[in-house]
């Protein structure tokens, strides 16, 4: 099975939700946005699902449709274009489309069930039973559709291809808004799908589809942490019409049903609204639309009110990061097998950025100074070369901002920092280095911050030497529960003992809080690349050929690396007392965080 949705930017953050939630419970199946706006200056090869530009989709006069629509109709328009170009991407596959605005609770058992039995096509009605004194009574659905078309199944055969061209005929220019013609958008076409596809099969399953105009139908529970509708699971629920900026608002559709008014979904809802907003939405609304405003509607409820409001937000908000967050290795390499097509396209951006000079500069956005920045690239530290030359250089430790100096790794882990954690000016951190400018800068925006550097075994904890305060990572002299976020840098490869600094770690967090850290890690493998070994004698052992990195204490003779890790790391920190480990992958090129992958490690206590 292959998904899609389709969305303008200004909705990525809940084209984010749904394919995390997506993705959660179904991730065999390879996930498509399709870019119902303009890809110019979006960062589309960041996120972890393939981008589908307008002008890839066979639309037969791209200006015209985007003239004629408003935002809703366009949106909409390009459904059937969509899965054309699906059914010649995958071949004799099964296509699934859902609307942006849906959270996945579970998996879709009767659906893939129902696609084993061979149906060509699957629907979802509206409603299950008379609605004859509801506010969305049975009667607006002969308005309306009675199949909702925030979800639609469809499989690439010969029938199903006939019907998708003549939708897309249709579509190209009636996918408006006129009930008094009996037209709404895409819906009352699709009317029509169950008499053109023999093998059409309706899911009546009232997990599918719950919203607000069947919500009265529809019991939703949570039974032991299990969300249950009519007493079977809930699959998903479609928030159409919901106001993330507006909590008291359930659906702007809907005059009767508020938030505070439906019972143990506004848990539900509030959940959703959480992972919108933390997949950027609050970013993502202030980017411009970039087609008409008018259309058939006169108006656009998904876009802001204002567009010079939009223009001004995004010329100075601090891009969204999308980011991925993974607690396995296998779950890291089904996503990599499913994302060629991602990763090649990634490398390519790259290779093309790289001139023939050894030392460069990129232009981007830097999070640190919020602003637009040179990045300074040099050939040192080279790890491979192109077959015409030039090399590859070690994106991680280069790409340094010309004003403030700090590399990619270091804006990178500062941007997750701050969007991830979001931490306040008095949040109590420590951070295991102390006399670099990074630590210097940090303590100047969080105030509550301390650090310290390793100056020898022969030091206790909490000594100053030569005005720097001196700390053992592996035995910490703080109090239990003493901060609310620890930070470490490209550290803990350098420790002997890299168990009992885990442990020191979860023991100086207060409950709930958080270990922040970057270190070398092979993603490709489970088990440390063990280096060298210190006996608790002292004795050294090298295992592999000794490799130094740079220390700000001792800049001569470096520090000797112990490990790279491997995804063995999120066990040992668990065991360590940590509630949840995971790794956090990111790539983007508008913000320079060149390198795939690129990596963090965060460990909530």
């Amino acid at each position: 099975m292959i998904a899609f949705t389709i969305c303008s930017r200004n909705f990525f953050g809940f084209a984010q939700t749904l394919y995390e939630t997506f993705n959660r419970s179904h991730p065999e199946v390879t996930f498509y946005v399709a870019l119902c706006d303009r890809a110019d200056d979006f960062d589309t090869q960041a996120f972890p699902f393939e981008v589908l530009r307008l002008d890839e989709l066979g639309l037969p006069d791209v200006a015209a449709m985007a003239d004629r629509y408003s935002i809703t109709e366009f949106n909409t328009a390009i459904k059937p274009f969509a899965f054309q170009f699906l059914f010649d991407r995958h071949p004799g596959d099964t296509v699934l489309y859902l609307d942006p605005d849906i959270f996945v609770v579970s998996r879709f058992e009767e659906l893939l069930a129902l696609v084993s039995a061979g149906a060509e096509c699957v629907l979802t009605p509206a409603i299950t039973e008379p609605a004859e004194h509801a506010e969305f009574d049975d009667q607006q659905f002969l308005r309306y559709g009675i199949y909702n078309l925030g979800f639609c199944c469809l499989r690439d055969t010969p029938e199903v291809r006939r019907a998708v061209w003549w939708w897309a005929r249709r579509l190209e220019f009636q996918c408006i808004i006129d009930l008094d013609a009996g037209l709404f958008v895409d819906q009352k076409w699709a009317d029509l799908l169950p008499a053109f596809i023999e093998r059409t099969r309706i899911l009546h399953h009232p997990g599918y589809n719950v919203a607000y105009w069947n919500l009265p139908q529809r019991r939703v529970s949570l039974e032991r942490d299990e969300w249950c509708v009519n007493g079977v699971p809930l699959r998903f629920f479609h928030f159409s019409g919901n106001k993330i900026e507006d909590e008291s608002v359930f659906s702007r559709h809907s005059t009767l049903l508020q938030a505070q008014n439906i019972g143990s979904v506004g848990d539900l809802l509030a959940d959703y609204r959480s992972a919108v907003r933390r997949h950027g939405q609050d970013y993502f609304s202030g980017i411009a639309y970039a087609f008409n405003w008018g259309g058939t509607t006169g108006e656009n409820l998904h876009t802001p009110e204002s567009l010079e409001h939009e223009r001004r937000l995004s010329s100075v908000a601090v891009p969204y990061l999308p980011v991925s967050r993974w607690r396995s290795q296998g779950a890291y390499d089904t996503w990599r097998g499913l994302s060629e097509r991602i990763l090649v396209s990634r490398q390519e951006a790259e290779e093309a950025d790289i001139p023939a000079e050894e030392t460069f500069a990129l232009e981007g956005f830097c999070v640190c100074c919020e602003a637009r920045r040179s990045f300074v690239v040099s050939g040192s530290y080279a790890n491979r070369f192109l077959p015409d030359g030039r090399g590859m250089p070690n994106w991680r430790e280069h790409l340094a901002c010309a004003v403030c100096g700090f590399t990619n790794k270091q804006r990178a882990a500062y941007h997750i920092l701050r969007q991830e954690l979001r931490p306040s000016s008095s949040s109590l951190i420590y951070v295991s280095e102390y006399v670099t400018s990074y630590f210097k800068w940090l303590r100047d925006r969080f105030p509550a911050t301390s650090g310290s550097e390793y100056s020898g075994p022969d030091r206790v904890g909490g000594d100053l030497v030569n005005g720097v305060p001196h700390e053992d990572i592996q035995a910490l002299s703080f109090e239990d529960a003493t901060f609310d976020l620890i930070l470490s840098f490209d550290v803990l490869e350098h420790v002997p003992d890299e168990v009992r600094a885990f442990r020191e770690m979860s023991r100086c967090l207060r409950p709930g809080g958080t270990l922040l850290m970057t270190v070398p890690t092979h993603i490709d493998r489970y088990d440390n690349e063990v280096r060298a070994v210190l006996s608790e004698t002292g004795e050294l052992t090298h295992l592999l050929e000794p490799e130094f990195h740079g220390n700000p204490i001792d800049s001569e003779a470096g520090s000797l690396c112990y490990r790279y890790y491997g995804w063995m790391v999120l066990d040992q920190l668990k065991a360590a007392g940590f509630n949840d480990a995971q790794i956090v992958t990111y790539w983007s090129q508008k913000l320079r965080y060149y390198g795939e992958p690129q990596l963090v490690i965060i460990a909530r206590k």
